[in-house]
């Protein structure tokens, strides 16, 4: 229902301190054994808090609900998982009173088109990655600017901090979005027709980008023609030359096949943007506290389960898409990085993005 896909969003922002309408976080690579470790010690501490918050919640005061959650990702995909992951969450922690049916493939729309249904309550739930909410929300682009983070670690620390507070807060007063929790997804990379050594073999490229403003204005400044496309318009439009190549994550790469029509595979780690689990918030609104504690717990509990996913599956996603036959190119990151000027967004110009941004800093 939509009223329960709303108390869901809320929980999530709630929760998960950063998510919000405009969605903007990044994350990055992670060092092996100090992102272990620190795992561990999340993981565990986040396990003991849902333990201790599902004691709290009377089951007496739950009722029968089933929400709707919408995403992009297809199926066996690590964000499909984390999908179903929530849901499964949910079922559990509420006795089975309360269900997410959970709809792959853009088959309940695209993230813009989500995002749209949420804002007017007409959607529940769905996972929307955060350069989306950049276009209604600009100064959250400060919290997924490109080369901002050093690793996955880092990624997590902020969005747990006041500056995930903030763009939570963001979200819910302009998007009347409530984010139940974030998903770090991978670095993203370059999956072309060309090989781009340097930052320069981007002059004039034809590549598709998220409808998004931030990727927009971060592609024009690297030399490129960016192309926002819907994803399930991207294959086709590299297949056809209507695009060069299209960017984003290992996983997005493999589990589209876009390597079938972007044979290289540049490793230019430009960007890391987390998605996340929004709920409209006249939906999360509606619910009454326990139920809201049950959407919440489960947003929590599936952000570190991401995040340890993501960790995991990175590295075999680049694995298995040099056996599909894929080049990698090293690409020369810091003449991209030479290329970026923070101050040339539009957006970094308004006093809450200098504020998002420097919380960014201070808390990396």
């Amino acid at each position: 229902m939509k009223k329960a896909l709303a108390a869901f969003l809320t929980a999530a922002m709630t929760v998960t301190t950063l998510t919000g309408c405009l969605g903007s976080s990044v994350s990055a690579p992670t060092t092996a054994a100090p992102a272990e470790s620190t795992a561990a010690e999340t993981s565990a501490a986040a396990e003991g808090a849902a333990t201790e918050a599902a004691s709290s919640v009377n089951l007496d005061n739950i009722g029968e609900h089933t929400f709707s959650l919408s995403t992009t990702a297809t199926a066996g995909s690590a964000l499909a998982d984390v999908a179903h992951h929530f849901a499964d969450k949910v079922s559990e922690l509420s006795g089975g009173k309360m269900t997410v049916d959970v709809f792959e493939g853009s088959s309940l729309g695209s993230e813009a088109q989500n995002l749209e249904a949420l804002t007017a309550g007409t959607l529940d739930m769905a996972i929307i990655a955060v350069e989306f909410y950049t276009n209604s929300i600009p100064q959250l682009g400060a919290l997924i600017l490109p080369y901002v983070y050093e690793d996955y670690d880092q990624v997590e620390k902020v969005l747990e901090s006041e500056a995930g507070q903030y763009a939570n807060q963001q979200l819910l007063d302009v998007a009347k979005v409530k984010n139940l929790g974030y998903y770090v997804m991978a670095f993203r990379n370059m999956y072309m027709t060309k090989p781009i050594e340097t930052a320069d073999d981007l002059a004039g490229l034809k590549i598709r980008v998220p409808e998004s403003t931030l990727y927009v204005n971060t592609f024009k400044m690297l030399g490129a023609a960016p192309t926002p496309l819907a994803m399930g318009e991207v294959y086709t439009a590299i297949d056809t030359g209507v695009v060069d190549g299209m960017e984003n994550t290992p996983d997005t790469c493999l589990h589209n096949s876009f390597f079938e029509v972007a044979p290289y595979f540049n490793m230019t780690n430009h960007l890391n943007a987390p998605t996340t689990i929004s709920m409209s918030d006249k939906v999360f609104s509606a619910l009454n506290e326990d139920e809201q504690q049950i959407l919440i717990e489960a947003g929590l509990d599936t952000s570190h389960f991401g995040l340890e996913s993501t960790k995991a599956s990175d590295e075999a996603n680049r694995e298995t898409l040099k056996e599909k036959g894929m080049t990698f190119v090293e690409t020369d990151i810091e003449s991209m990085r030479a290329k970026i000027d923070y101050t040339n967004y539009d957006f970094m110009q308004s006093e809450e993005a200098k504020k998002l941004f420097e919380l960014v800093q201070a808390n990396k």
